[in-house]
Order: C-alpha cells, then sequence, then structure tokens
C-alpha cells in the first residue's frame, strides 16, 4: 500500500531511500546553540522510523547572528564546535538506516533577533521597516509577547521597533561566512545543505517588498529581492560544483498585502533552479501574516494550492512538501505529480515511525498530530524548556532510550565522505581546518 512513498529519488548525486522527510526544526535538544545527546536522540528515532532524509533545524553560519539570537545552533569559521556536528551526523549514520542528512544553514535571524543584546548593533534586516503593533499580536498572538520578559533576551519587544539595515559590505561577508559554513558543514559529514529562506527569517526578509525597501541593487524588483539568496545559492554552487547536493527552502507564498505572491515563490524557485538548486522546499507563510500558517490545524493543501502543478510546470528538479500528515493524501499528491516528497515536522513529533508504519501497512497504529499546537506553544510562552507533545509521551525523553543512543561505527569513517576524492576541487581550500587558524579567520 502506498508503494510510491517508497521509491528512491536523487537529490542531486545524492540518492535518498524514499519520498518521506523529516522537516527542519529547532530547539529538539539544546538552546544554547550545540547538538546534544537528546539531538542525537531525536533524530536516531526518526531515521530508525524510516523517513529518508533529516533536515536540520536552522544553524547560524556567522558570529554577529549567533549575538544577535543566542539560543540558535550556530556552526561559522572559528566556532569550535565541529566535533558536535561530526558527532550528531555520525550518530545518525550510525543507525545504518540509510538516511541522509542535509544542514539547514541560515545567515541571519532578521527581525527576530535581539535588539542591541549586550552593547551589540541591532538586528541586521534589509531595510529600516518596521511592523505596527497590531500586526504583531496579530501574528504572534498577544500571549507570547507577555511571557517574553523571562527568555535570556526580550525576543519579541524588539519587533515593534526596526531593524538596521544591512550594508553591502556586511552582504558580502554574510555570503562569505555562508559557503565557508557550508564547506565545514560537509567536511563534518552532512550530505547536502539547505538555504533557509522561509518564515521572516533571513533571506525571506529581503524577499518581500514589505520588508525589504531598499532602492539599491538588492531592493526594488524581484529580481533584485531575490539578489542575495540567488548569490548564496550560486557562490555556494560555484565552491562544490556538482558533488554536493543543495536545497533551497521558501514559503509558498505569503498572506499580507504587497507581501509575496505565489506567482513570486515560483519566479524566485525558478531562479534558485538556473543558479543550481537541487530541490525546492516548500513550506508556507511568512510567520508573521499568522501562527496557524506555520502550524495549520489540518492538512496543509494551501502549500499545494498555491503551487502543486503550477510550480512542477515550471520547477523541473525535485519539490518537497511540507505539512501533510495523512498517508493517502501524500501518495495521491506524489503520484499526481503535485509534489515529489513530503516533510513531516510535528506528525514526526507525535510519531517517529510514520514511514515504517505505513510501509507496513499498519496504518490505523499511526500516532496523529493532535494539532494542538502545545508543543510549539511550550516554546513561546516563556517557559524556556523544550517542546512536548501531548499525544507522545517519549517526545524529548529519546535519550532516555537505549535504542535511540549513538552507535559504534566501524573505524568511526562518515558514510557521507567516502565518496569525496581528495582530488575534489572545492577541498583544496582547507588543509582540512589549518587555513581557518593559519589566516586568523577564527579570530573574526
Amino acid at each position: 500500500m502506498y508503494e510510491n512513498l517508497f521509491e528512491p529519488i536523487k537529490i542531486g548525486p545524492v540518492e535518498i531511500k524514499n519520498r518521506m522527510c523529516l522537516a527542519p526544526m529547532n530547539h529538539q535538544g539544546d538552546r544554547r546553540g550545540n547538538p546534544t545527546l537528546q539531538s542525537k536522540a531525536f533524530y536516531n528515532a526518526r531515521a530508525l522510523g524510516g523517513y529518508g532524509l533529516i533536515f536540520s533545524g536552522a544553524i547560524l553560519t556567522n558570529r554577529e547572528a549567533y549575538q544577535e539570537y543566542p539560543m540558535i545552533p550556530y556552526f561559522y569559521p572559528g566556532s569550535m564546535n565541529g566535533d558536535e556536528w561530526y558527532d550528531l551526523v555520525e550518530s545518525i549514520h550510525s543507525m545504518q538506516t540509510g538516511t541522509k542528512v542535509f544542514a539547514q544553514l541560515l545567515t541571519s535571524i532578521g527581525r527576530q533577533g535581539a535588539r542591541g543584546a549586550n552593547g551589540k548593533p541591532g538586528p541586521r534586516g534589509p531595510s529600516v521597516n518596521s511592523m505596527t503593533r497590531k500586526e504583531l499580536y496579530d501574528g504572534l498572538g498577544k500571549k507570547h509577547l507577555n511571557w517574553a520578559k523571562y527568555w535570556v533576551h526580550d525576543w519579541t519587544g524588539h519587533l515593534l521597533h526596526s531593524p538596521r539595515e544591512t550594508t553591502v559590505a556586511e552582504i558580502k561577508y554574510m555570503v562569505d561566512r555562508f559557503v565557508k559554513a557550508a564547506e565545514m558543514s560537509i567536511l563534518a559529514g552532512f550530505d547536502g545543505i539547505e538555504i533557509h529562506s522561509t518564515h521572516g527569517y533571513g533571506q525571506a526578509l529581503w524577499l518581500s517588498s514589505r520588508s525589504n525597501q531598499r532602492t539599491d541593487d538588492y531592493g526594488g524588483s524581484l529580481r533584485n529581492r531575490a539578489r542575495f539568496l540567488l548569490e548564496l545559492m550560486s557562490r555556494t554552487r560555484a565552491a562544490f560544483g556538482s558533488t554536493v547536493p543543495i536545497d533551497v527552502r521558501m514559503s509558498a507564498r505569503e498572506y499580507k498585502p504587497g507581501s509575496l505572491s505565489a506567482e513570486d515563490m515560483r519566479q524566485i524557485a525558478y531562479w534558485c533552479q538556473e543558479e543550481g538548486a537541487d530541490a525546492i522546499s516548500f513550506s508556507d507563510g511568512s510567520g508573521y501574516d499568522h501562527m496557524e500558517r506555520l502550524f495549520p490545524e489540518e492538512e496543509n493543501m494551501k502549500i499545494i494550492k498555491a503551487q502543486g502543478k503550477k510550480a512542477k510546470e515550471v520547477i523541473k528538479i525535485p519539490i518537497i512538501t511540507a505539512g501533510i500528515h495523512d498517508p493517502k493524501t501524500c501518495s495521491e499528491l506524489v503520484a499526481s505529480g503535485e509534489t515529489d516528497m513530503i516533510a513531516h515536522g510535528r506528525q514526526a513529533m507525535a510519531d517517529p515511525a510514520w514511514p515504517n508504519k505505513v510501509k507496513e501497512g499498519k496504518i490505523d497504529e499511526i500516532v496523529r498530530c493532535a494539532h494542538c499546537g502545545f508543543c510549539t506553544g511550550m516554546g513561546h510562552i516563556g517557559a524556556q524548556v523544550s517542546c512536548r507533545c501531548t499525544v507522545n509521551p517519549n517526545y524529548q525523553k529519546e535519550q532516555y532510550m537505549p535504542e535511540f543512543w549513538p552507535r559504534p561505527m566501524k573505524g568511526r569513517v562518515q558514510e557521507s565522505l567516502k565518496r569525496w576524492k581528495p582530488g575534489d576541487r572545492w577541498q583544496g581550500k582547507f588543509s582540512p581546518w589549518n587555513d581557518y587558524y593559519n589566516k586568523g579567520l577564527d579570530k573574526e
């Protein structure tokens, strides 16, 4: 039953064993920027549950971005946490399920960043542009604002003010750091790279005329507003050639007046394909039009309605769609050509073995996501605890379950690194790590 969900598919040079992905989600472990045993156990459980591709949550790619929001994981030259990422990827691969792992990389938090935290400059955005208090309340909800005072920094108060405009020099710096972080990620064993450009973070802010009111080459026309993202795409592709798969995650559309339409997003996706993208992953909304866009209370068919076959008419590379939980619907969408792969976030929290249960015909045994929002609410209301799930008591407790612990790997050789030959041209930039220290880049 639903055999087409278990057919392999290639993203660039890497074959994924089935059409089921674990969507990128943050806060699956430590809130201080590093993977933990819980992070490993969480991902291991989903690998053992049958997901063919795992996306990490967002990983910040420069020091300044981490200073703007010091709770998101990070990995950049000089960050000194390569071992943690190596161990995380090795842990997932040690499950011996054939599951691939992509690093989702992000240049900056954007307007979500702390406002001048610790005497640092305010968060970087495309231009000075504030949202009204009503827009913020409509998007995040009053309860999220009321509890923000209990966080390390007030992550919502700054949203009532404007970010500072990013200089062109800072754009070039972030592109350079992003490419180096991508190279470091592959050296740490990740099987591919995803560029994060959705939900009002980083690059997503640059795409919309609501948040990007620049008048230089990075503002104005849709092509100019997409320039930053396309430079990330083209530079990363140039660094790796055809040896590494690169995916771009973006919203299917946004919902505020004057923001990005479905047609705009298809055009941007097409330009990403032209610059060398191997896949496009669609989520939905800007993160501020309304939280229900991120956490729908039903199957998120809005994404399919916005893109679906319309996107397939202009994008020839694989498309990944988030938010579809029902096995029958997933199978029908893949069969009809509306999408190529399905990504689960909250459904994978509720039941890490969703793919295996579908493959084995145990549909009635699937623990369905209740769409209650408790998982995200725990993180947003200020309790400063990891998410919990009302239908899965083991969620965020996987670290106490030995079956999900990392396993020894013979010779501790990364399976993903076996395909890299010493002569690969992008590896010539490394010795492999000493280059950063010889040039003093670790001091930046």
